[in-house]
């Protein structure tokens, strides 16, 4: 993509943080917004905000875990925009402070739910039209440092982010050929308010149990957390220049270095032969 001018973009976890970043820098641009949040009144006040500004927007309410709204999100986009989706935003994400020992079968099917499910489900209904369309487009998954390093306390938020990751690698080769490219968005440490999603947990994930939450951090000693216009910034840079990979700290570097010497250090140097019995 050479710009954002005149495209039309579908940004999903827009009411906050990240989202509501690149939603506006977007509209700034000249793209017209679909903001899309599970805060429903919040995401039409920012759609408001940004048609008040000039910009083309619409604001949906949907749960992105869930693929009926998705697909009605789909069937409101198309008739707002009959061009089609230029930009795909698979941002929507959601956090719960529990170790894979102590979360119950719903903390996965939430968490697993918004964060990978989320992003399929983005990727069934937009992105097929997007490449049919044969014009320049471009999907962003937003991921997290935690798809590439994990730590202790990130059991189920790390396996929707690894899995993010995985996706977006291989949906990239699997575009190569087309005009539709893939980009994964990994930030460390960013100032929103993802520890307040409890707050809008849909009541089929509501837990079966209620004991007291694990700690949620781990110090890897990264950088001061940045502003959401920054990251959103970053990736819309990342986009345009067609980066595989955004990262937001400099700090993981180190960190990717010396899990890979791990993992490099369990590959043998010639086949590995079968014990006899």
């Amino acid at each position: 993509m050479s710009g954002f001018e005149g495209i039309t973009a579908v940004v999903t976890g827009a009411a906050r943080g990240i989202g509501r970043a690149l939603a506006t820098r977007l509209a700034a641009a000249g793209a017209a917004v679909v903001a899309v949040d599970i805060r429903g009144s919040d995401v039409e006040r920012m759609a408001a905000r940004l048609s008040a500004g000039g910009a083309r927007a619409l604001g949906v309410r949907c749960d992105v875990s869930s693929r009926a709204e998705v697909a009605d999100l789909g069937r409101a986009v198309a008739a707002w925009s009959p061009g089609g989706v230029q930009l795909l935003c698979n941002n929507a994400g959601v956090f719960t402070p529990r170790h894979a020992v102590t979360a119950t079968h719903e903390d996965w099917e939430w968490v697993l739910g918004v964060c990978l499910w989320g992003t399929i489900h983005g990727i069934e209904e937009f992105l097929p039209g997007m490449v049919a369309s044969g014009r320049p487009g471009h999907v962003l998954n937003t991921a997290s440092m935690n798809g590439y390093i994990p730590n202790r306390n990130s059991a189920l938020y790390s396996a929707a982010k690894y899995a993010v990751v995985g996706l977006s690698e291989t949906l990239r080769l699997e575009l190569a050929s087309t005009r539709v490219g893939v980009t994964v968005l990994a930030p460390s440490a960013v100032h929103t308010d993802i520890g307040t999603c409890e707050d809008v947990r849909p009541a089929r994930f509501a837990r079966t149990r209620e004991d007291p939450p694990d700690d949620p951090f781990a110090d890897h000693g990264l950088a001061a957390a940045r502003q959401p216009g920054e990251v959103a910034a970053l990736a819309l840079e990342g986009v345009l220049a067609g980066r595989e990979v955004i990262f937001t700290d400099p700090v993981v570097g180190p960190l990717l270095d010396e899990r890979h010497a791990r993992v490099r250090a369990a590959v043998p140097t010639s086949p590995p032969g079968i014990s006899p019995r």
